[in-house]
């Protein structure tokens, strides 16, 4: 009986200090649909072709395979400092870590782009505004055909085609203009907000584990970054609101799975 009380106490602990604060990180990528400048289907958008808007592109980079490697690197960093993890089994149960999130996230990365986007079809709304109705845009064809052209070297040669044409329907700096390029896959659901939510709740729930709670306030900041790569993949256009929140949602769920995961398996090393 005492066992379960224990227990109880340590996951409501644990629920205050990972669990509420990364719901409400979720909660907010809601306000996407109704502050315009977020909104990628509707006007106004945001500036894409000032200088600043580099920091933009920077921002949602980082929420990319080797931005979220580094952060998870970084976070694993933090855990052995703060962890005092000094023993050959220490460190062992951080490989095992390691082994369990880089599965988990990776597979579902893997699983999201290339069987569920392809599954579901959905166009980015950069392509739809490029297309206009019926095909009368710039892109001089519907996103249907657009997307039935070829694979996404195809596309990427037709859509480079239209960004550097001398009209230049849209402003771009380089950058964002190389990013629209190389992006020209489907939308439904966002990867980057998917990878960045998994790698925010999983350290999160982690540290929040075996940190005490003073040594915890490094890792709140992934929750902030997390929360503005799914705002900035909207921002470019590249993603709907409904994309970073669902694929907000599926992160969520994937880094809470890797947690519990990596929490059997090391209590049974313990």
């Amino acid at each position: 009986m005492d066992n379960g009380i224990d227990n109880q106490a340590i996951f409501s602990t644990i629920f205050f200090r990972a669990g509420l604060p990364i719901i409400i990180a979720w909660l907010l990528l809601f306000l996407a649909y109704f502050i315009a400048l977020i909104d990628s289907t509707r006007e106004p958008f945001a500036d894409l072709g000032s200088k600043d808007s580099h920091i933009l592109y920077l921002l949602s980079q980082s929420g990319g395979t080797t931005g979220t490697t580094i952060i998870a690197v970084l976070m694993l960093a933090l855990l052995l400092i703060y962890g005092r993890v000094t023993s050959k089994r220490q460190i062992l149960t951080i490989g095992i870590m390691i082994l369990i999130v880089a599965g988990c996230i990776g597979g579902g990365a893997f699983l999201n782009e290339f069987i569920i986007k392809e599954q579901l079809k959905v166009p980015r709304p950069n392509i739809i505004a490029l297309a206009g109705e019926n095909g009368s845009g710039p892109l001089g064809m519907t996103p249907e055909d657009f997307y039935g052209s070829g694979g996404k070297v195809v596309r990427s040669k037709l859509l480079a085609e239209v960004l550097y044409s001398e009209s230049n329907p849209v402003s771009l700096i380089p950058s964002i203009k190389t990013h629209w390029i190389k992006e020209t896959g489907y939308s439904f659901p966002s990867g980057h907000s998917f990878a960045s939510m998994s790698i925010a709740t999983f350290f999160l729930f982690l540290s929040a584990t075996y940190l005490s709670m003073s040594r915890l306030w490094p890792f709140y900041f992934l929750l902030p970054w997390a929360v503005a790569v799914c705002y900035s993949r909207s921002i470019l256009r590249v993603h709907t609101p409904t994309d970073i929140v669902v694929g907000g949602f599926i992160g969520l769920m994937v880094g809470l799975i890797a947690w519990i995961v990596t929490r059997k398996m090391t209590r049974r090393r313990t």
